[in-house]
């Protein structure tokens, strides 16, 4: 009688972990998702051309050179343009940085 009670009380005590270690896992996911909101991708991952296209390259290079190699800042402009507009080539959102900065120092 007594194995089993012990026996139920080791059950419940493994399903209450098992219950407490998958909202613990839920908060984590949900914490990530919300801190990481400002490097999250919209909707799809960059392509793998995205850093060996030739075009490509070509590309970013002319964009480090717009902002004199502020890498940071090229990533930011890249993501704010891939949150505002989701769903555009790799290439696209390359251009419409160059083209938005190009635009700018000419007014």
């Amino acid at each position: 009688m007594d194995f089993l009670i012990t026996a139920q009380l080791i059950l419940c005590l493994v399903l209450s972990l098992f219950a407490v270690l998958q909202a613990i896992q839920q908060f984590f996911c949900q914490w990530q998702q919300s801190s990481s909101g400002e490097h999250r991708r919209p909707q799809g991952k960059i392509s793998h051309s995205y850093r060996t296209d030739p075009k490509n390259r070509q590309l970013q290079s002319q964009l480090l050179n717009l902002l004199q190699g502020d890498v940071p800042t090229a990533k930011r402009l890249l993501q704010q343009q891939r949150r505002m507009h989701p769903g555009k080539s790799d290439n696209w959102y390359l251009e419409k940085v160059i083209w938005d900065l190009e635009r700018d120092r000419h007014r």
